[in-house]
């Protein structure tokens, strides 16, 4: 086995997953780059390491052998700017009710959906007001999830995120029964980042949460006031209507809610 072809397997040996940035910066710097990803695709033909999609890769050689990777670091390296998101955030912040199969992250980068070992890798734009701001990494927290460190959206931010956009967060009672795991939210961040993104729909929602949750998480009064100050003069409504479906309205947040369901019980866990 050549000296160059072996720098390569030891890189596998050591790191299950990886970018192509980080595998070129890490062998044999002073070997041409060609020369670094060659060897990298004769390691892929011999099944020793797995492409998952553009620019990042899996290794298959050693204890990494078949084995299901950090699902939490896959897709916090699926895009150069990927943090993870919504339903799996509340998975590494150690708070979702339920587990799932399907990994979500944000990345302002287009790339299609993939599949690892029995999971699929979703990626969802970030609101177009963190775009505009360049505020893509705004409330992100180095989380260790599956014993790595990796990119993932703060309690804060998760919350939001996850009312602005229902499914991915697991639907409302998954929602719910997750965010009840928290002990404690900044809810001053919470009304900060709802001010950034200058949604009112967003403010409703969030009050409405933070509300019904202001004893377990015991902050003062002053977010709720600020996130009152940015509800317009209409009403709102919690997910995307459904024509026929029962709502009920709370007058203190101008919010029209589905009738009938247990909220408060949900949020107990």
């Amino acid at each position: 086995m050549n000296t160059k072809a072996s720098q390569t397997l030891r890189y596998l040996e050591a790191h299950q997953v990886f970018t192509l940035q980080e595998y070129l910066s890490a062998v044999d710097p002073h070997v041409r780059p060609r020369t670094r990803y060659n060897n990298l695709c004769n390691a892929q033909r011999r099944e020793q390491a797995t492409r998952v999609t553009r620019g990042l890769y899996l290794s298959n050689l050693g204890v990494y052998r078949d084995s299901v990777p950090n699902v939490f670091l896959v897709a916090a390296k699926a895009a150069p700017d990927a943090v993870v998101s919504h339903h799996s955030a509340l998975e590494a912040l150690g708070v979702a009710h339920s587990p799932f199969r399907t990994v979500y992250y944000t990345s302002a980068w287009r790339r299609a959906a993939f599949e690892l070992r029995g999971y699929r890798f979703v990626g969802l734009a970030p609101p177009g007001a963190l775009l505009a701001h360049d505020e893509g990494h705004l409330l992100v927290d180095r989380v260790r999830a599956g014993g790595a460190l990796v990119a993932a959206t703060s309690p804060e931010r998760t919350l939001v995120d996850c009312l602005r956009r229902l499914p991915p967060a697991g639907g409302l009672e998954e929602l719910l029964r997750s965010l009840g795991g928290f002990s404690t939210m900044k809810a001053e961040d919470v009304a900060a980042y709802v001010r950034v993104l200058g949604s009112p729909s967003l403010a409703a929602r969030a009050g409405w949460v933070m509300s019904m949750m202001s004893e377990q998480w015991r902050f003062d009064a002053g977010p709720l006031s600020t996130l009152r100050s940015m509800l317009g003069r209409g009403t709102y409504w919690l997910g995307r209507r459904r024509p026929g479906e029962q709502y009920e309205f709370v007058a203190g947040w101008r919010l029209n809610v589905p009738a009938g369901l247990p909220y408060e019980e949900w949020l107990a866990g």
